[in-house]
């Protein structure tokens, strides 16, 4: 189910307050691409993410050049977690992608307030709660009318690009798009 997005809301997300204005994903989280994308998640996986950031260009470089996002965000992992996993997948994805759209990759924009359980740990309805407040826009960036890309590596319940949507909105981002490498459409 390639390009799912966020305007063909899967019955999981129906009634939820998505703070974000459209998500595009490669495909569904099942099959080869979850193995590959459970592959990337370590610190060898680095040239399969990069491979992959390749494949979403090739499916979405022309509506993600539609967006004309003024500065790409990869979704940021609380410093344990990155430590443990030795690399950000949404970072290494976020950085391709950036490099194609000629935008600004700004990795320092976003940070985690505070470490949260892992996502996929909790039920799906606990997951909003989890992520509320745990990002802030660091000092010195300046989001007045920006649009902005998100990039993550996989999109389950949404909670995770919703609140980071929200902070950058509240921070004065006019839009924010998200692009991930699969979504869930069932848990």
């Amino acid at each position: 189910m390639p390009g799912t997005a966020a305007r063909q809301r899967c019955h999981l997300c129906r009634g939820a307050k998505l703070w974000f204005d459209e998500a595009i994903a490669l495909g569904e989280y099942d099959g080869l691409l979850r193995g590959w994308l459970l592959a990337m998640k370590h610190g060898r996986g680095e040239s399969l993410a990069l491979a992959l950031a390749e494949l979403m260009w090739r499916q979405f470089g022309s509506r993600l050049e539609a967006m004309q996002p003024d500065v790409v965000v990869p979704v940021p992992m609380h410093w344990r977690r990155r430590w443990v996993h030795g690399t950000n997948s949404a970072e290494l994805l976020a950085e391709r992608l950036a490099g194609h759209l000629r935008a600004p990759l700004a990795t320092g924009l976003l940070r985690r307030t505070r470490h949260t359980p892992p996502q996929f740990s909790l039920p799906p309805s606990e997951r909003p709660a989890n992520v509320r407040g745990a990002f802030a826009v660091r000092p010195g960036y300046h989001l007045r009318a920006a649009r902005v890309l998100v990039v993550d590596d996989i999109l389950t319940t949404c909670s995770t690009c919703s609140a980071v949507a929200r902070t950058l909105k509240q921070r004065g981002a006019a839009r924010v798009a998200v692009v991930a490498a699969a979504r869930t459409l069932r848990h």
